[in-house]
């Protein structure tokens, strides 16, 4: 697989005009700790393949450990992000992938929890999830060689998701009503920044 390759071999995006996003500026005095060995596209892979866990932690209300497991791949998301524009490691297939892995963190989340309190918000979350990849796939069938990737709406509906997952998992922890209302409100809120990176082509 090709995020697996040797260094030379990867096919990293060197003409890409790259964006840096404001912790960027952070994480680039952090990014030397981290081996030159590990490339972006091993965190989405990680997070590809750890996702589902939670699946298994959140059935069996280990909510606590679910938690900790979500902040360490969500951590993940932010820091292959960076690597790969500090270190000019954007690829292709991380362009495709990462939004994907979110996707896939995210649904679980809500899928198992908020299904269970809110079912038409559970619906929207879902719906504009499976419009992002249907979307992405009609551009893909349309042109071959268009690259449909994640935008800066995107990444701040990603962040919203986030915050409102992990507040709904804390909720549910603590049992605590007024933590699962801002998760819900958080979540509430994430829907503009989808529809308007939906709008943009963005995934």
């Amino acid at each position: 697989m090709k995020f697996f390759n040797d260094h030379k071999e990867e096919e990293f995006l060197l003409d890409e005009e790259i964006i840096f996003a404001p912790y960027d500026h952070v994480l680039k005095y952090v990014l030397p700790f981290f081996p030159k060995s590990i490339r972006p596209n091993h965190l989405t892979f990680i997070r590809l393949i750890f996702s589902p866990i939670l699946i298994v932690l959140l059935l069996g209300e280990e909510y606590m450990i679910a938690l900790v497991l979500f902040i360490v791949l969500a951590t993940t998301d932010m820091l292959d992000g960076s690597m790969a524009r500090v270190r000019n490691q954007i690829t292709a297939w991380g362009k495709v992938w990462d939004p994907i892995a979110d996707k896939l963190l995210i649904g679980i989340v809500v899928a198992v929890l908020l299904l269970k309190i809110n079912l038409p918000l559970t619906i929207l979350l879902l719906a504009f999830e499976l419009a992002f990849i249907l979307g992405g796939t009609f551009y893909r069938l349309k042109d071959k060689d268009a690259l449909i990737q994640a935008n800066v709406w995107g990444k701040i509906k990603m962040n919203f998701h986030c915050f409102g997952a992990g507040f709904l998992m804390l909720g549910f922890f603590l049992h605590m009503p007024m933590m699962i209302f801002m998760a819900q409100v958080l979540l509430y809120v994430s829907l503009l920044f989808a529809a308007i990176s939906l709008f943009k082509k963005g995934i």
